[in-house]
């Protein structure tokens, strides 16, 4: 859209182009084919030549907009990149996928030399964190949850955070879990696949990572109890098959 002679008359009140000033006839003006604002081709960088060979023009703030509607979304939660998230690729698709979402803990993920998510193959295996849990799966993450609640690494997890240690905590962490809330959803079968039990845990191990530094004893914990949670994990998918 394209305009060098008058389309507004003196007596224009609107403002118009990034420089908010009303229509001046004596000036060059291009216009956003999705706002319908004018701008000055000074202001915007475009020449009346460079203009003329245009189909159309979309300004700076339509491009921005544009861009924040198509933002790439992982996984099959279909979320966008959340840098407090592990993430595995696929290697079939290339798509990304959260740890938590297919069922893969990231201390597991660095022992995979090839991993295929759940929508590129259809395998025993890759089923086992999809299908409903039973009564004895549920029997089994009893188990599991006790055991690590018996471990010595357990201590910083084993309850919420408190706030009066960690009085940020909840302002950083969006996603709180521990130990104390995954026996509760036992009890209540909140539960129906693998995949969620796995991406509560998956949540303690990630939250304490993201939230201290890797020479912490918080961190060390969450590395030692996340190991001895993948043989317990995988031991129990194979008692699955």
């Amino acid at each position: 859209m394209i305009s060098t002679t008058s389309k507004a008359t003196t007596k224009d009140s609107k403002l118009y182009c990034v420089c908010k000033t009303p229509y001046d006839e004596s000036k060059f003006y291009i216009g956003c084919d999705l706002c319908t604002n004018w701008y000055h081709g000074e202001c915007v960088g475009v020449t009346e030549k460079e203009a003329l060979k245009m189909d159309d023009y979309i300004c700076a703030e339509c491009k921005r907009a544009q861009e924040g509607s198509t933002e790439e979304l992982y996984c099959i939660c279909r979320t966008p990149y959340d840098e407090a998230q592990f993430y595995i690729g696929c290697d079939r698709c290339q798509n990304w996928y959260h740890g938590r979402c297919v069922g893969i803990l990231q201390s597991e993920a660095t022992h995979i030399d090839v991993y295929v998510c759940p929508q590129c193959q259809s395998t025993e295996d890759a089923m086992t964190v999809l299908t409903p849990l039973t009564d004895k799966d549920y029997e089994g993450l009893r188990r599991i949850l006790r055991s690590l609640q018996a471990h010595k690494m357990a201590w910083p997890f084993l309850e919420p955070v408190d706030p009066n240690d960690a009085p940020d905590y909840y302002g950083v962490i969006k996603e709180p879990m521990d130990l104390s809330t995954m026996e509760e959803r036992l009890q209540k079968r909140f539960y129906v696949k693998l995949t969620e039990f796995v991406a509560d845990m998956t949540k303690i191990f990630d939250n304490c990572r993201y939230y201290n530094p890797s020479d912490s004893p918080f961190y060390q914990c969450a590395e030692v109890l996340e190991n001895f949670f993948v043989q317990k994990l995988k031991a129990f998918k194979a008692s699955r098959l």
